[in-house]
């Protein structure tokens, strides 16, 4: 039973709040930083558009009023042109007399031109004007004696005609105005203007006799009034002039275009800076929510959107984490590329098991998460077994005989008081309980795992309140000799004495105290009570008789093993010969060179040396022959089915045989049945312990056997 998840998009990240607020937050710097320079760019280009107006009204100012006096220097050159040419004529009559300066100046035939006779030359102002002419007078003394005027009269519109200034400024007026302020006439571009009599009607703000050139300026216009002294009155240009404002106008469009142009820029600044920081929250996103090599989601949107799952959940839940068995393997024999082929695959596979309103996700390494909907455990365990099936599908390269293995832990979610995170814990400690096991397969957290990880986060201080408390105690297993039937010696063994389980085997805690790395400590506390042991039965003048003690793995190769040893039993007095030390055959599978120099050294110091389990490994005639020991220990699965079969015999009978050459006593361990004491009677072993013989004794119960040591008849 399985749903498929077709095209989720799950890229939409459930945090939606914090990514708007993100967004929020980048906008409004962006703005914050934006806002200032676009501020700057007004106030400059305000701050240029008041110098461009002021510069521009000064231009047209300097403009004209040049173009204003040039006009007035050309109506004074005129003027002063007509007088001189007058004063000219002049002098020359005076070389006359009155009536052939008459008859003279009659016969230029110019009608503008007269010799008027007069009583006094005083009488006759040189220079007078009106609307109606303009007249210059020069006094002529004729060599008779006569007194006359030489007189010009010239229309006011002549002085007009020689004027380029309109030229320029078609839509420009020009006034020439009397000393009294009377205007003589105006023009505006070639047309001549009436209805006005003063330059006070025209200008209020005019003074009459100010012989100071100013200037008007109205929102339309500016009117220079400049004076042409001499009491040829005033010249007036006023100025409508476009080109100044189209170069005003020029400017002002690029100075706009420049502005918008940097406008633009900084909008584009603004928007590439967006662009930028959306490309980086996305590959943000990318790393943070997303798993590099299979594309799927990672553990941090995994728990985003479990959790958004299980709050609107209407089902219950199971959080799902597979691991590969052996994958460190599997890159290092195929290589790394199909280590990741491999995880590709489970990529492929683990999203079609997974609900619609679930989510898959690559928890880290070679570890994979679902979060799965359900309604019955078992429709659960089905799909839990289909995917299995399905994933071992995965082939290896060529004929290779590898099998995958996948170990599958399960928490369930029933309610919604359980955080999402505390149910991931839960399915990794399932996960690394099966493990520990060493079988593949799935397995539920339930509350007997959630004791022993309670348990064991506790182990620690209850081992050292247990040692402190004497909840350890050693009982001793007899071993005897076939031979002789007397006791030559025993094993001691660890008991656990718990106050609230009762007694426990070791089988029930010594796997867990090496795990824990408190096994040498229990060890050292077994050899400590076995030597105080001994220094009673000298007190009490006992037999004393070797005893063995096991020897942890976790501490044989500290440099300072051997040292410790024998500091501890010389501490007790104890002789050396007296303590025999046990060892596993699989702790030589580590390092063989290595432990043989330790026991060859602790033999030099007469302990004694057995071989414990010989023949549950593969290397056991390898070690024989690289190693010194006392005893070989032989593993009770050699006596299983002797009884029946001729095979285990045979291998039994040929151990012992090489271990007398050796001159290595064997000792026969796990011992239950009259025919098996029988046998190895038989085949010469030396040494036997075992239920049939006797249990693990309490002190007491030995201290008996050491009196009275005989082997029971059999």
């Amino acid at each position: 039973m399985h749903s498929t998840r077709s095209n989720r998009n799950w890229k939409k990240l459930p945090n939606k709040v914090v990514h708007i607020q993100r967004k929020t937050h980048v906008a409004l710097r962006l703005l914050l930083l934006g806002l200032p320079i676009v501020l700057i760019i007004i106030l400059a280009f305000s701050h240029f558009y008041s110098r461009l107006n002021l510069l521009l009204d000064a231009e047209k100012q300097s403009q004209y009023e040049n173009r204003a006096r040039g006009c007035a220097q050309l109506v004074v050159h005129q003027i002063e042109s007509d007088q001189k040419r007058l004063l000219s004529l002049a002098q020359s009559l005076s070389g006359f007399t009155l009536e052939q300066g008459l008859r003279l100046v009659a016969g230029l035939g110019e009608s503008d031109l007269s010799l008027v006779v007069v009583d006094a030359i005083a009488d006759a102002a040189p220079f007078s004007v009106d609307a109606a002419s303009v007249v210059h007078r020069t006094p002529v003394q004729t060599i008779d004696g006569k007194q006359a005027v030489l007189q010009l009269k010239i229309s006011p519109v002549a002085y007009r005609s020689m004027l380029s200034c309109p030229q320029h400024a078609k839509s420009s007026r020009m006034i020439w105005a009397g000393e009294d302020g009377s205007i003589i006439w105006q023009f505006k571009a070639d047309e001549q203007l009436f209805g006005t009599e003063s330059l006070a009607a025209l200008f209020p703000a005019w003074e009459q006799g100010n012989q100071q050139s100013y200037l008007l300026k109205d929102n339309s216009s500016f009117t220079t009034i400049h004076p042409l002294g001499n009491g040829y009155g005033y010249f007036v240009l006023e100025s409508h002039d476009k080109l100044l404002e189209q170069a005003y106008l020029t400017i002002l469009q690029a100075s706009l275009s420049m502005a918008v142009l940097v406008s633009l820029l900084m909008l584009s600044l603004l928007f590439y800076l967006l662009l930028k920081d959306h490309v980086y929250e996305q590959s943000l996103m990318h790393l943070a929510f997303q798993d590099e090599l299979t594309g799927l989601p990672n553990k941090n949107h995994f728990v985003q959107e479990a959790s958004q799952l299980l709050e609107r959940a209407r089902s219950p839940y199971a959080v799902i984490i597979l691991d590969i068995g052996k994958f460190k393997l599997i890159n290092d024999h195929f290589g790394y590329a199909f280590g990741d082929s491999l995880l590709l695959y489970f990529s492929k596979v683990l999203p079609r098991y997974t609900t619609k309103d679930g989510v898959c996700a690559r928890l880290s390494g070679d570890k994979f998460i679902l979060l799965c909907s359900y309604r019955e455990k078992e429709s659960l365990d089905r799909r839990i077994s289909v995917i299995t099936e399905e994933l071992k599908r995965f082939s290896f390269p060529g004929a290779s005989p590898f099998q995958l293995d996948m170990f599958i832990g399960i928490s369930l979610i029933e309610d919604n008081a359980i955080s999402i995170s505390a149910a991931i814990d839960k399915a990794l400690f399932a996960l690394s309980a099966l493990k520990e096991r060493q079988a593949s397969g799935y397995l539920y957290y339930d509350e007997v795992l959630r004791s022993q990880l309670l348990e064991e986060s506790e182990l620690d201080k209850v081992f050292a309140k247990a040692l402190k408390t004497g909840e350890f105690h050693i009982v001793l297993q007899p071993k005897y000799s076939l031979q002789t039937r007397h006791l030559v010696g025993c094993e001691a063994l660890v008991r656990w004495d718990h106050p609230t389980k009762g007694l426990l085997a070791p089988s029930l805690f010594i796997p867990l105290l090496e795990k824990h790395n408190l096994l040498v400590t229990l060890d050292m506390f077994v050899l400590e009570q076995v030597c105080k042991l001994i220094k009673q039965w000298q007190l009490k003048v006992l037999p004393l008789l070797p005893i063995s003690v096991n020897q942890s793995r976790s501490y044989l190769f500290n440099a300072h093993y051997e040292q410790t040893l024998v500091e501890l039993i010389d501490r007790y007095e104890v002789a050396h010969h007296l303590i025999e030390f046990e060892l596993t055959e699989s702790l030589f599978l580590n390092d063989v060179k290595h432990l043989s120099q330790v026991l060859s050294s602790l033999r030099k110091k007469s302990f004694l040396v057995s071989l414990d389990d010989f023949g549950s490994g593969y290397s056991s005639l390898t070690m024989l022959k690289d190693i010194a020991i006392d005893k070989i220990k032989l593993d009770q699965g050699f006596l299983k089915g002797t009884d029946e079969h001729h095979r285990g015999k045979v291998v039994v009978q040929h151990v012992i045989s090489m271990a007398k050459q050796l001159g290595i006593t064997t000792v026969a361990e796990g011992v239950e049945t009259h025919e098996q004491v029988h046998m190895l009677q038989m085949l010469g072993c030396d040494v036997v312990q075992g239920y049939f013989f006797s249990h693990p004794l309490q002190v007491a119960e030995y201290e008996a056997l050491l009196i009275d040591d005989r082997l029971p008849s059999f």
